[in-house]
């Protein structure tokens, strides 16, 4: 099949653009005909995907990139030799979108006041809405049942087109460790921890839509240790961490691509995230059998059974609620963490790349006609 792939970047940049670079790689390992429309590719992926590349032109404005990739994109579609076309980011018309990012209306709600009001912003908001009610597009497929739901209630031009196809996890690269107490010895050794105290992970790479200001405050009563992985801490979390009087009980850690030792060796994973369409690291860390308390403004709040495989966090933004919910956490006997983490893992093992890429080929042969 000849399938093409319109995104604005073919990089290395974050959990989307990840995602995008593996699906394609599986598709292509599957024997597809991959065309991809972008504007920009780096070059060990480029070197990693043998695709035919469409390269669409940038504008040196950054704040009309948007706007200007979904015009290019829309006519560049027309001429592609393929059997369907998916879109993943801002673009309005194709076969299929995959959102990705969840909804960007609701989002958007979340940024300070003056940020709502950006030409970027509202650029965004409008893309979105030509996306779910222009009838440019055929199938939309989301990351989570919560995704659908939010897209549904707000567009409905998207009413009857909207489907579920949860997110792949590598669990043979996101597993428990072998020997986890030496793992863990090991690992609180160098980041300065205590072993004998519990161990919370948070991982951002937007510190403020995860929840971070919350976490810190509540943090304050909890007796554990908080190791934050990700994008370094800037001068209002450094300043935060001190007045709080945080300095003992947290541990930055510079961004690393060992997530997984981390997984392995922290006791919780602790997201208490504003909003989510799907957090990766959700998956990850319940993969690593890593149990969680995890926001229900996450649509990886599908996967959650709560008190069974990991907690449910239902108010991230109440302090007393999240402090709550982490000394809960944290007066588990370990011998039911430990079980918490076994089911988490055994509620990812279905999710493998195969399966999904086969949900995906499935929906592709389901399309109604053009």
């Amino acid at each position: 099949m000849k399938i093409g792939l319109i995104y604005h970047q073919f990089l290395h940049a974050g959990g989307l653009e990840n995602y995008l670079i593996e699906f394609a790689s599986r598709l292509q390992a599957a024997g597809h005909e991959l065309h991809i429309a972008t504007s920009r590719l780096a070059p060990d992926v480029a070197t990693k995907l043998k695709a035919q590349w469409h390269m669409l032109p940038r504008p040196p404005v950054a704040t009309l990139r948007m706007w200007h990739f979904n015009r290019a994109a829309t006519k560049a579609i027309k001429d592609l030799p393929t059997d369907v076309n998916i879109g993943f980011g801002r673009t309005t018309h194709h076969d299929m979108h995959r959102a990705g990012g969840g909804c960007h209306a609701l989002y958007s709600k979340l940024l300070p006041f003056w940020k709502r009001y950006e030409p970027k912003n509202l650029i965004e908001l409008g893309l979105e809405r030509r996306l779910y009610n222009s009838g440019g597009t055929r199938q939309f497929i989301m990351n989570s049942a919560r995704v659908v739901a939010q897209i549904q209630g707000i567009y409905p031009g998207a009413r009857d087109k909207c489907g579920v196809i949860y997110t792949a996890v590598d669990t043979n690269v996101f597993k428990p460790a072998l020997h986890r107490q030496s793992h863990r010895s090991l690992v609180c050794r160098n980041l300065n921890t205590d072993p004998e105290k519990p161990v919370g992970l948070f991982v951002s790479l937007s510190h403020r839509r995860k929840g971070l200001d919350n976490l810190l405050q509540a943090w304050t009563d909890i007796d554990g240790t908080l190791w934050i992985a990700g994008r370094q801490l800037n001068k209002h979390y450094t300043s935060m961490i001190e007045r709080l009087g945080l300095a003992s009980k947290v541990r930055a850690i510079p961004p690393t691509n060992q997530l997984k030792d981390l997984y392995q060796a922290a006791d919780w994973f602790i997201h208490p995230t504003l909003y989510d369409a799907c957090a990766n690291t959700v998956l990850q860390s319940m993969a690593s059998e890593l149990p969680g308390v995890i926001s229900a403004q996450d649509g990886a709040v599908d996967h959650v059974r709560d008190g069974e495989n990991g907690l449910m966090l239902y108010h991230p933004t109440k302090v007393p609620e999240l402090r709550t919910r982490i000394q809960d956490a944290f007066a588990v006997h370990e011998a039911d963490r430990i079980e918490m983490g076994r089911k988490a893992r055994e509620t990812m093992l279905p999710h493998t790349w195969d399966a999904h890429v086969k949900e995906w080929l499935s929906a592709i042969e389901s399309l109604p006609a053009r």
